[in-house]
C-alpha cells in the first residue's frame, strides 16, 4: 500500500482523539467524528455538529467531534471559548441577531445522497445571518451543502435569501430505515399487496408494498413505503409484541425470499432479514404464546344510558374504557383552566348489546362458530364471521331499547349527527389498545341510521382482524362484549393524534410530545395511507420540530344527508398553528397527570381555535 494511503488512513483515525476540526475534506472525515442518534431530531442518520465563532476575523468554523461532546456548549467551555453558565450563552446564542456563535449540524441523508445544514427547530435566524452561515461552512466542507429548515420561521428566511433547501418531508424520508418496534421474529415472509392482508397468518413476517388500514396479527411486519409511528397497524405492533420496520425497497430488496422462513431482526438500529435456520424454525414454533390478557367482566345488571359527564374510570365494566377514560376527560374541563372541551355524549351499556344477541337469536351462532375446528382455516373463519354480521345488521333491536336511546340522544344532543363509537371491554386494556379494531359510524341522523349503526358497532366485534388480534391475546371471546358510545359529531377543521411520549424514542430522558395531524375529521390520520402532518414539540425548550406536512390533498367533512364527502385541499401547507401546538402538548400534559402520570395516547379536534378531546387512553409502549 503507498504510503501517502497510509499516511491518509492515520491521519483520518488520528481525529478520533481531536475535540475539532477546521475543515471536513473527505466522507471518510466526517464519518470518523459523526455520531449517528437512536433518537430524536436526528434519528438513525449521521451527523457533525458545527459551531461558527463570529468573535473572529474572518469568522472560524469548528467542526465539533460529535463522538466526544453531545452539545455545543460542552465543546466550547471545554477550550475556553465560553465562560458563561448554560442559561446565559443559550439566551445570547439562539434567537439573536447579534449572536456571537451560530450552532448548528451537518446531517448526511443516504438515500439523498446529499448534506443538510440544520438549526434547533427554535433558532429564530435572520436570511443575512442564514446566507453568511451557508457561506462559512461550505469553504470548510468537501461536499456541496443545503439548507434544511426545522421551523415555519426558517423556511421562510431561506426563501427570502433566496437558499435552496431540502424539504421537510423530503429529509424525514430520505431514511433508508425506520424501526418502530424493535424486536426479532422468525416466520413465513410474504409479500402483500393491496387488499391482500386478511389472507396474513399468525406466524408470517409481512412486507407490506402499502399501509393497510388494519391487519390481523402476524409475527412481523416490514414496510416498503414510509410509514409512521401513530397508524393503526403500527400501534397494533406494539401490542403484538413484534418488530415493525420500514426498509426503502424492502419489496425488491428481498423479493427472492418470499414465501421462505426466514429471521427478522430489528433488534438494533439496522434492519435485517435473511433465511432461518432449520432450528431457528423449530424454536420459534415451539415458543409459547403470549400472557393472557382479562377483559374487565361486563357488568350486564346495570340499563341506564349515562351521559359522559356522569362517568369516571371505575364505569369501565358497565361503559367500556373507552367511554370511561372519556368521562374522566370531561370532568377536567369543570376546571376552567381545563384549556378544552369534551363533546357531549352517553354511553349504550354492555346489557344492550347482550338484550340485542338474546332478542335475535344471535348467541348460539356465536357459540357454535367459537366451537368449529375450522375456525383455524382462514377461508372458512372470513365466511364463518361475515354471515355472524350478516345475522347483526339483519337482526332488529328491541323497540323498547331503540325508543329509549333516540329520546335520549333527542334529549342530550339534540338533532345533530353524531358519531356511534365501539367502546369494547377489549380494548384501551394495559397491554392491548385495540386500535382500529372495531368500528366507528360518523355523523348518524335519524332514528333508522341510529339503528343500523349500533348494529354495525355490535356486529364489528366480530371481525375477522378482532376476532384474531383477540386470540393472540389470548383474550377469553365469551367474556367480550360490546358497549357504545354516542357522542356529537364535530365537522372539525383538523384534528388527529397527540401522545405524551415521542414514539421514535420511548426511552429517552428528554420529554418530547408528538403529534400528528390532518385537515377535516379525523378518520385520516390514523389510517396511514398518506402521511401526516407531525411535528415534535419540548415543553422544556418550548420547541416545535416539523418533522412533516400533511401530503393528504383530501380531507373529509360531515355531508348534508349523513355520512362524510371528500373536499381537495392543498397540500404542503401548516395544519396547527404554533398556538394550537402548544396549547395542545399543554392539554396532553395534564390529561398525562390525570391519569396517574401514565403516558396517554391522545385523539383531538380543532374547530376554529377551539380544542376539543375525544378519546384518551394508556400508550402501549413498543419493545
Amino acid at each position: 500500500m503507498p504510503v501517502a494511503a497510509l499516511l491518509g488512513k492515520d491521519l483520518i483515525a488520528a481525529l478520533s482523539d481531536k475535540a475539532a476540526v477546521d475543515r471536513i475534506a473527505s466522507d471518510a472525515v466526517f464519518d470518523r467524528i459523526a455520531r449517528t442518534e437512536g433518537g430524536g431530531r436526528f434519528y438513525e442518520l449521521p451527523q457533525v455538529m458545527f459551531a461558527i465563532d463570529r468573535s473572529a476575523s474572518p469568522p472560524r468554523v469548528h467542526w465539533i467531534n460529535t463522538r466526544q461532546y453531545r452539545f455545543h456548549f460542552d465543546f466550547l467551555q471545554s477550550r475556553y471559548l465560553t465562560l458563561a453558565d448554560s442559561a446565559t450563552f443559550n439566551t445570547a446564542n439562539y434567537s439573536n441577531a447579534d449572536r456571537r456563535f451560530v450552532l448548528g449540524a451537518v446531517v448526511r441523508y443516504p438515500r439523498l445522497a446529499r448534506y443538510g445544514v440544520e438549526l434547533w427547530e427554535g433558532d429564530v435566524v435572520e436570511p443575512a445571518l442564514l446566507t453568511a452561515m451557508m457561506t462559512q461552512l461550505q469553504a470548510t466542507f468537501h461536499a456541496p451543502l443545503t439548507f434544511k429548515p426545522n421551523s415555519d420561521q426558517q423556511r421562510a428566511a431561506a426563501a427570502k435569501a433566496g437558499l435552496p433547501t431540502i424539504g421537510i418531508e423530503e429529509a424525514y424520508g430520505s431514511r433508508e430505515q425506520l424501526v418502530l418496534n424493535r424486536g426479532k421474529a422468525v416466520g413465513r415472509l410474504v409479500l402483500v399487496g393491496e387488499g391482500e392482508e386478511d389472507a396474513l397468518l399468525p406466524g408470517d413476517i409481512a412486507l407490506l408494498r402499502t399501509t393497510p388500514i388494519r391487519m390481523p396479527p402476524v409475527a412481523g411486519i416490514v414496510s416498503a413505503t414510509f410509514t409512521t409511528p401513530i397508524n393503526h397497524v403500527s400501534l397494533l405492533a406494539k401490542t403484538w409484541g413484534i418488530p415493525n420496520v420500514y426498509r426503502a425497497d424492502a419489496d425488491r430488496l428481498w423479493a427472492a425470499l418470499a414465501g421462505k422462513q426466514v429471521v427478522l431482526d430489528a433488534a438494533g438500529a439496522t434492519v435485517t432479514l435473511r433465511l432461518a435456520t432449520a432450528a431457528e424454525v423449530r424454536k420459534a414454533e415451539q415458543a409459547q404464546g403470549a400472557r393472557a390478557i382479562r377483559a374487565p367482566r361486563a357488568d350486564l345488571a346495570y340499563t341506564g344510558l349515562p351521559a359522559l359527564a356522569d362517568q369516571t374510570a371505575s364505569w369501565v365494566n358497565r361503559t367500556g374504557t373507552k367511554a370511561a377514560n372519556l368521562g374522566t376527560v370531561a370532568a377536567m374541563t369543570r376546571r376552567s383552566s381545563a384549556g378544552f372541551t369534551v363533546p357531549p355524549g352517553f354511553s349504550v351499556p354492555f346489557a344492550f348489546y347482550d338484550r340485542f344477541v338474546a332478542a335475535n337469536g344471535v348467541g348460539g351462532d356465536i357459540e357454535a362458530f367459537l366451537k368449529d375446528p375450522r375456525r383455524s382455516d382462514p377461508a372458512w373463519r372470513a365466511r364463518a364471521l361475515a354471515a355472524l354480521r350478516a345475522r347483526f345488521a339483519g337482526g332488529h333491536v328491541p323497540e323498547a331499547d331503540i325508543a329509549a336511546i333516540a329520546a335520549r340522544r333527542s334529549a342530550l344532543l339534540g338533532d345533530k349527527g353524531v358519531f356511534v363509537r365501539s367502546s369494547t371491554n377489549a380494548e384501551d386494556l394495559p397491554g392491548f389498545n385495540g386500535a382500529g379494531l372495531y368500528d366507528t359510524v360518523p355523523n348518524v341522523t335519524g332514528r333508522d341510521a341510529l339503528a343500523a349503526a349500533l348494529k354495525t358497532v355490535w356486529g364489528s366485534l366480530w371481525n375477522d382482524r378482532a376476532y384474531l388480534a383477540r386470540e393472540k391475546a389470548r383474550i377469553d371471546h365469551r367474556a367480550v362484549r360490546a358497549a357504545v358510545l354516542i357522542q356529537i359529531g364535530i365537522d372539525a377543521d383538523a384534528a388527529g393524534v397527540m401522545t405524551t411520549v415521542d414514539p421514535f424514542d420511548e426511552r429517552s430522558d428528554e420529554r418530547r410530545l408528538f403529534i400528528a395531524a390532518k385537515r377535516g375529521i379525523g378518520i385520516r390520520v390514523v389510517e396511514g395511507r398518506k402521511v401526516a402532518e407531525q411535528l415534535i414539540y419540548r415543553p422544556e425548550l418550548d420547541s416545535i420540530q416539523i418533522l412533516t406536512r400533511s401530503q393528504d390533498d383530501v380531507m373529509l367533512h360531515f355531508a348534508p344527508d349523513g355520512g362524510v364527502r371528500e373536499v381537495k385541499v392543498e397540500t404542503d401547507r401548516a395544519v396547527l398553528s404554533d398556538d394550537l401546538v402548544r396549547r395542545l402538548s399543554k392539554i396532553g400534559l395534564a390529561i398525562e397527570a390525570n391519569f396517574g402520570s401514565r403516558p396517554q395516547d391522545v385523539e383531538w379536534v380543532v374547530v376554529g381555535n377551539q380544542i376539543m378531546i375525544v378519546q384518551s387512553r394508556d400508550y402501549v409502549r413498543g419493545n
